[in-house]
C-alpha cells in the first residue's frame, strides 16, 4: 500500500469520541494567577494630567488663536474705515480746489493775453515812432530829389553849352548826397538809442549791437561814404565792423542830464548824434574848436 490508500483508509476511519471527564478535568488542571487590584495591569497604565487636559489646552489654545485673529483682523478694519474716512474727506475737499484751478486756469489765461497785449503795444508804439522818423525824413528826401534834379539839369545844359560836364562839380555833389544820407543814419540811429534807453531806466545802451530791435536794417550803420566796408547783417555788426563810434554806451541821463554829450559820431563827415536825437554837421576846424571832453563824456559846446 501505498500513502495515499494509506491516508484514504484513514478518513474512513470513524472519529474516536473523547471520554466526558475530559474537558472538566483539564480545565480544572488550568490555574491562573488573578490581577490583584492594587496593582493594575501592565498592559493598561493610567493616563496622566498632562494627557487628560491636552484636549481642553489644544481647544483653548485654537479659541486664543481665534480670537487674536479677530483682534489682528478689526485693527486692519478700523485703519481701513478711518482710511476710508480720510478719502470722503480729501473728495469732499476735491470740488473746491477744481473750481480754484480752473479760476486759476483763467486767471493765467487773461495774464498772457495781457502780456501779450502789451508787447504789441510797445511795438505799435516803436513802429509809431519809426513811421514818425521816416514821415520827419520825407522832406529832406524831396529836398534831396529836388536838388539832384537841378544838378542833371545844370549838367545837361553845360553838355548841350559845349562846356565840360565837370567832375569835380559831380564829385561835391556825390560827397554831400553822402553826407546828407549819412546825416539821415545818425537821426535813425540816435532815435534807436532813445527809444532803447526809454525802455531800460534812460540807459543808453552798451553798444550797436544791443539795438538790433530798433534798428530796421544794419545798413544804416555804414557810412555811404565808407567804401572799406560791407555791412549787410549784423554778424558784422557783432564784429565792430561798422562806420559809426559809439561815444556813450551806458550813458545814465539821470546821472548825466547833459543833451549835448555825443552819443554817437561819423569821423569821415564829422556828424555828431547828439543824445537828444539831434544830429550836428561841423567842418574839421569846427569840430576841433567846438566838441571837448568832459568827465569822460565828449560833449558839443
Amino acid at each position: 500500500m501505498n500513502e495515499s490508500e494509506i491516508e484514504q483508509l484513514l478518513r474512513q476511519a470513524p472519529r474516536p469520541t473523547p471520554p466526558p471527564s475530559l474537558l472538566p478535568g483539564l480545565q480544572a488542571e488550568i490555574n491562573l494567577p488573578r490581577p490583584s487590584a492594587a496593582h493594575p495591569a501592565v498592559g493598561n497604565p493610567r493616563p496622566s494630567w498632562f494627557s487628560r487636559w491636552m484636549p481642553a489646552l489644544a481647544f483653548g489654545a485654537l479659541f486664543l488663536g481665534g480670537f487674536i485673529v479677530l483682534g489682528m483682523q478689526a485693527g486692519v478694519l478700523a485703519e481701513l474705515r478711518r482710511e476710508n474716512a480720510e478719502l470722503r474727506a480729501a473728495l469732499a475737499e476735491l470740488e473746491p480746489l477744481r473750481a480754484t484751478n480752473v479760476s486759476y486756469q483763467q486767471l493765467s489765461a487773461e495774464v498772457r493775453e495781457i502780456d501779450r497785449l502789451r508787447a504789441d503795444s510797445a511795438e505799435v508804439t516803436r513802429l509809431r515812432a519809426e513811421v514818425q522818423s521816416l514821415q520827419a525824413q520825407l522832406p529832406e528826401i524831396t529836398r534831396l530829389r529836388t536838388e539832384n534834379q537841378k544838378l542833371q539839369a545844370a549838367n545837361q545844359a553845360r553838355a548841350q553849352a559845349g562846356g565840360p560836364v565837370g567832375e569835380d562839380f559831380l564829385a561835391q555833389a556825390r560827397e554831400k548826397a553822402e553826407m546828407v544820407r549819412c546825416v539821415n543814419n545818425l537821426k535813425q540811429i540816435g532815435l534807436a538809442g532813445r527809444i532803447w534807453a526809454n525802455d531800460n531806466n534812460d540807459t543808453y545802451p552798451p553798444d550797436f549791437l544791443s539795438m538790433t530791435n530798433e534798428m530796421s536794417t544794419p545798413v544804416i550803420l555804414q557810412c555811404p561814404a565808407d567804401h572799406s566796408r560791407n555791412v549787410t547783417n549784423w554778424a558784422a555788426v557783432a564784429s565792430g565792423n561798422v562806420s559809426y563810434q559809439l561815444l556813450a554806451p551806458g550813458l545814465r541821463m539821470k546821472d548825466e542830464p547833459n543833451p549835448s554829450i555825443v552819443f554817437a559820431l561819423c569821423p569821415l563827415h564829422h556828424n555828431l548824434c547828439l543824445v537828444d536825437g539831434s544830429v550836428q554837421h561841423l567842418s574839421a576846424e569846427g569840430f576841433a574848436n567846438h566838441v571837448k571832453t568832459v568827465n569822460g563824456r565828449m560833449v558839443m559846446q
